[in-house]
């Protein structure tokens, strides 16, 4: 049986067939910018997740528990070995959580600031070079509903 006879009507159809190309359009921008970061900067995509969610905090610093829950990238489920190669290469540093003993903060370091201020000025170029082919128009619009869309399904999950 052919794959839209398995869907129930063609609501559903444009739903999957609209999942689908999201998911093609994501997987070509992470794996583009993913091989510029590594080639240009000797960086990952995760590598870069981290330091810009590090960048925005206050003083730069995270619990690693908040930073590991708000990591995009699919490589993020070893946050300990990330921050270990991570501090290693001196962009972070580690120190004790001062509530949790068991829990550590991590902390952008001057380094690791300015590696990550680098590379994003980069990565603003490569995004604006992936969306050429839309005009200022179709982006607002793409961008409204996408967050209409993230919003529906927090609510329903």
């Amino acid at each position: 049986m052919p794959p839209s006879k398995l869907l129930r009507n063609r609501r559903e159809q444009q739903a999957v067939r609209l999942w689908l190309e999201l998911l093609r359009c994501a997987k070509i921008l992470e794996t583009r910018i993913g091989g510029k970061l590594r080639r240009d900067f000797g960086q990952s995509l995760t590598r870069f997740d981290a330091l810009s969610h590090l960048y925005r905090a206050d003083d730069m610093t995270l619990p690693v528990t908040v930073l590991a829950s708000q990591l995009l990238a699919s490589g993020s489920k070893n946050i300990t070995g990330l921050v270990d190669r991570m501090e290693k290469d001196g962009l972070v540093k580690r120190s004790p959580h001062s509530q949790d003993r068991r829990s550590f903060v991590v902390r952008l370091t001057k380094n690791g600031a300015a590696v990550f201020e680098e590379m994003a000025i980069e990565h603003g170029h490569w995004i604006r070079d992936g969306f050429a082919g839309l005009s200022a128009a179709e982006i607002e619009s793409m961008q409204s509903s996408m967050i209409e869309l993230r919003n529906h399904l927090e609510e329903v999950a």
